[in-house]
């Protein structure tokens, strides 16, 4: 009964009846309210895993969906598998969904979640789709080390890090000399098996800077440029993503570890030196390409110009076990960093640490190979 209605009903009462009347208006005005109006409900989505492969059966979870006015039991879902505004399902009362992709990349889904009412609310997500991965093994001949390898969009990979080379303190330097030398995270030599040894950019190199040289590479295989590392992990790409595919032990085969990095010297804009230290071993690894590029650099005076060479590597972060670092990550893919030296052009020479300091770059990262076409 609407109020209208409501208030038709006491006009034809007796006069006499005036208080009970007024009593019963009352009554009235208080049960002709409008009813309660209905509200959409509230859509959440989760999807699990992050990334997978064509094989990966992907869970998306709508079950922490509310409604203000309906019970849980009440509301219904329904799919759009591609975000091609077609929907692939009716509405389901079953708010959880298992599905499969057949093609690789970002695949976009759309969700329409329903209450009794008929009023809805949409939301998206995506997964990331990466190609199967074939795995395989190579022998070095060097030292008849034996390295787990993956195919990867096209290439084989190592999905080992390199660990070749003699072990040398982590007080001397890494020298032209014709001998491979790697250090030890914490000069424990166990920590080569594990992580693989730690190497500088022109170490890495054999100090030939030929993009995608061998390097310290076995035959047949060579130190990847930045852009056979973006092939395999876009800079676009969510960091979740590829920290879950490629990361220690994920699916994805490359089993990237957080083997953390060796620093020989590092100037902070104060001018204090930090010498001599290893660092975010089981929270991060840097990881060496055979691309560098230069750019100008203002000193840190602000007053002179020079030219800063960046020897890049890629990063990968442990978000899980140490959020407090992913400031400088912005979230997003294996993060290209680098080991920056500062120029007044050719040859390299540090513009400010002044003689006996090593010309041979400061950073000390792992070496992933890639093999030759």
């Amino acid at each position: 009964m609407n109020r209208d209605k409501c208030l038709r009903a006491t006009q034809n009462h007796p006069t006499n009846l005036k208080l009970v009347w007024l009593i019963g208006l009352t009554v009235l005005a208080f049960s002709c309210n409008d009813e309660k109006i209905n509200t959409p409900p509230s859509a959440v989505l989760n999807a699990f895993p992050y990334a997978g492969d064509t094989t990966t059966i992907f869970t998306f979870d709508a079950s922490k969906s509310k409604d203000a006015e309906d019970v849980k039991e009440k509301l219904t879902v329904r799919w759009d598998w591609n975000n091609d505004g077609i929907w692939d399902t009716g509405f389901q009362s079953e708010l959880k969904a298992l599905y499969r992709f057949s093609t690789k990349g970002m695949n976009y889904i759309r969700m329409e979640l329903s209450d009794s009412g008929g009023l809805t609310m949409i939301l998206t997500d995506s997964v990331r789709v990466f190609p199967i991965p074939v795995k395989g093994s190579m022998t070095d001949p060097r030292d008849a080390q034996i390295y787990e390898t993956v195919y990867l969009e096209g290439n084989w990979w190592m999905a080992e890090s390199l660990r070749y080379g003699t072990v040398i303190p982590s007080d001397s330097l890494q020298k032209d000399n014709g001998i491979v030398e790697t250090y030890a995270y914490d000069n424990d030599i166990q920590n080569i098996a594990v992580y693989g040894g730690l190497y500088s950019w022109y170490e890495a190199m054999q100090y030939d800077e030929t993009e995608k040289g061998q390097g310290i590479c076995p035959p047949g295989w060579h130190v990847p440029s930045f852009n056979e590392w973006n092939i395999i992990a876009p800079l676009n790409l969510p960091y979740l993503f590829l920290d879950y595919y490629y990361g220690p032990g994920g699916p994805g085969g490359l089993n990237l570890k957080y083997a953390g990095y060796y620093t020989f010297i590092w100037e902070a804009r104060q001018g204090e030196k930090y010498e001599r230290y290893f660092s975010d071993q089981k929270f991060g690894g840097r990881y060496w390409t055979s691309s560098y590029k230069e750019e100008k650099w203002q000193d840190f005076s602000g007053t002179n110009t020079a030219f800063q060479r960046i020897n890049l590597s890629y990063g990968i972060n442990n978000v899980l076990n140490d959020n407090t670092r992913t400031y400088s990550y912005d979230n997003f893919g294996l993060i290209p960093d680098g080991d920056r030296i500062h120029l007044r052009g050719n040859p390299v020479a540090y513009d400010i640490y002044g003689p006996g300091q090593p010309t041979n770059a400061r950073y000390a990262f792992s070496v992933r190979c890639t093999k030759d076409k």
